[in-house]
């Protein structure tokens, strides 16, 4: 069998890793018994962790290599710099502005699409007419391609023929093209003036962060519905006998036992929405009039893409990198010891 994985493998080139694979299989049977069922699970592993190791890990040593020489191309030798790229980037103001715009989604993202997600779960964990068919429209927006979706959202946004002008009659807002941060807008009135950081995102970013939550969303409630399906009907049925209002049996029966699907959503939304680039590459493909939608992902891309400074784009890597890093540590300290493993 080995030999003809072998001769296939040219044919075929997806083949090529199961000629050693079922050689070690044949191996795996001159093992005690007590030792196979080791061997098999790691003979079994090795061609995804392989390609984990190639795709994954590989390139995040060779990012933070990278990072420690001035390479602005391909074309000429780099010269070693060490920590030269990470003094000029904490002195580049504009890695401040994507640090903070990317801090200001994460802030409005997660929570929000998590919290929508449940809401949206607990109505379709009922029993109503139709309830296969609204799943699968709260499905849909998750499995379109996100540049398709985007797209869309760029043409609802159009200042001039956008859908949401239409809706809300005000033809002429170009909603991609405000900068101003929403605090400052809610504060201008009250006499209040917003500057910098604390002004907030811009209404442009504001757009960007609601077409985010709209693509997610089918996904967290798919998840938390899974959830909810595995909570016993008994407890509610408890809490309905002891005079529990519908908001006391949510607080107190489906949130906790709900804490496992809760923070697995949180933390990869966590990571995920650091890593945001599609949608605002999309819909502001300069990153705003002021930079305002300007995300690290988005910077990193500019540098490594455009501006062909591969060095300086592996240091914003790396650091975005270990931002994510600190804050998935803290997270988990501070929210799994709240976490309910058992029903």
């Amino acid at each position: 069998m080995p030999l003809v994985l072998g001769l296939l493998a040219p044919l075929f080139p997806p083949l090529a890793f199961l000629g050693p694979l079922g050689a070690a299989l044949s191996l795996g049977r001159t093992l005690p018994e007590k030792a196979q069922a080791a061997f098999y699970g790691w003979a079994l592993v090795w061609p995804a962790l392989a390609l984990l190791l190639v795709w994954q890990v590989f390139p995040t040593f060779y990012a933070f290599y990278l990072s420690l020489f001035d390479r602005v191309n391909f074309l000429r030798p780099a010269a070693f710099a060490g920590l030269q790229n990470y003094r000029i980037l904490l002195e580049d103001p504009l890695f401040w502005r994507a640090l903070g715009n990317t801090f200001w989604y994460v802030v409005f993202t997660v929570p929000t699409g998590l919290l929508l997600a449940t809401f949206v779960a607990i109505l379709l964990n009922t029993q109503v007419a139709f309830l296969g068919l609204y799943r699968t429209l709260f499905f849909l927006p998750y499995i379109t391609a996100l540049t398709a979706a985007a797209a869309v959202w760029r043409w609802i946004y159009h200042p001039e023929f956008g859908f949401l002008n239409w809706l809300l009659h005000t033809p002429g807002l170009d909603w991609l093209n405000t900068p101003t941060g929403v605090f400052a807008l809610l504060l201008r009135p009250l006499g209040v003036e917003l500057q910098g950081f604390l002004a907030g995102p811009s209404l442009a970013f504001v757009a960007v962060m609601a077409m985010s939550v709209w693509h997610f969303l089918g996904y967290q409630v798919v998840i938390l519905l899974a959830g909810l399906q595995a909570i016993p009907k008994e407890y509610y049925e408890a809490a309905e006998l002891d005079g529990a209002s519908f908001f006391q049996k949510h607080r107190l029966i489906t949130w906790p036992l709900l804490s496992p699907t809760t923070f697995f959503l949180f933390t990869l939304g966590l990571i995920g929405a650091f890593q945001v680039f599609t949608q605002v590459y999309v819909l502001t493909p300069t990153g705003g009039v002021l930079q305002d939608t300007l995300t690290l992902t988005f910077y990193l891309y500019n540098k490594g893409f455009r501006d062909s400074d591969f060095s300086y784009a592996s240091a914003i890597a790396m650091v975005t990198f270990l931002v994510i890093l600190v804050l998935t540590l803290v997270q988990r300290r501070l929210l799994e010891k709240r976490v309910n493993y058992e029903i």
